[in-house]
């Protein structure tokens, strides 16, 4: 008899499983999902989607979404089939496949525009998940005091037009010289800032005068220095030399301030920093840098 009672049990389990599917298939969707940004949230890719400083958020949600399509996938329960129910399975699966696809995109691909680079410097361009050592924020040279800040806090701060930025300062930059520029003795300093994700980044960049009196040469440094300097007003010379620096488009554009140039009083190359892109923009001391 308990055969024959098991036998209709699994009998009837059968004839309920087209009812029960669409839970099931909503189990499988919601886990994969979190699987997906639980994944995303891990990998050195992540900040082409996203701030890197939401990775925690990020792989939290995975994870309850995980634990919630357990839920119907392990109890599933019998239902009708709705279109409406259909439809939004559909856009899942289809949003899985399209993100999938866009992280294999950004595994392999290159980067675009000033994120390009020799396949040997790619691993630069990669966070490393470590911090970085907390620099001091005031550097004394040559018997000078510089308040440390990244060329993004400087150009923010100007942008917004506030006149309490430090009177001298430090900052890490990487060294353009255009041709055009260098007959003129200046430079461009540029660093790129990312507010939110990969497609939401600019170089910002400023006019420097000065540099041909230091060694900014050394072959291992990518054109990277720490500069030590101050701001003062553009000059017509200046505002005419803007017209001579390569704006590019996209991703790649470059805005350099036309209200101030950078006066170097010392630089020195550096070595490229652990990832060289600015996420962080702090408006008070101690700055980010």
């Amino acid at each position: 008899m308990s055969f024959l009672k098991r036998l209709r049990e699994i009998t009837s389990g059968l004839r309920e499983l087209p009812s029960r599917l669409q839970d099931i298939v909503d189990g499988l969707t919601l886990l994969c999902l979190g699987g997906l940004l639980a994944a995303l949230a891990q990998s050195p890719h992540y900040w082409y989607f996203l701030n890197p400083r939401f990775s925690t958020l990020t792989l939290a949600s995975g994870v309850l979404l995980g634990l919630v399509g357990l839920v119907p996938l392990l109890r599933p329960r019998p239902g009708r089939t709705t279109i409406a129910r259909l439809v939004r399975q559909a856009a899942v699966l289809g949003f899985l496949c399209l993100a999938a696809y866009a992280w294999e995109q950004a595994a392999t691909a290159p980067f675009p525009g000033v994120f390009s680079a020799p396949d040997e410097t790619q691993a630069l361009f990669q966070p490393t998940g470590e911090a970085e050592p907390a620099a001091a924020p005031l550097v004394t040279k040559n018997g000078a005091e510089y308040t440390r800040l990244n060329l993004a806090e400087l150009y923010i701060m100007l942008d917004k037009g506030r006149t309490d930025y430090p009177s001298r300062f430090a900052m890490r930059v990487q060294l353009s010289e255009e041709p055009a520029l260098k007959k003129l003795g200046l430079g461009v300093l540029t660093r790129t800032a990312v507010v939110c994700c990969l497609a939401d980044s600019m170089q910002l960049g400023f006019l420097a005068q000065g540099l041909e009196r230091f060694d900014t040469k050394r072959s291992d440094t990518n054109g990277w220095l720490e500069i030590y300097g101050r701001l003062e007003p553009m000059d017509p010379a200046g505002e005419q030399a803007l017209k001579a620096v390569a704006q590019g488009e996209g991703m790649s554009l470059k805005v350099v301030n036309p209200k101030f140039r950078v006066a170097v009083e010392a630089a020195e190359p550096i070595g490229p920093p652990p990832f060289p892109y600015l996420f962080e923009f702090r408006e008070q001391p101690p700055f980010a840098w």
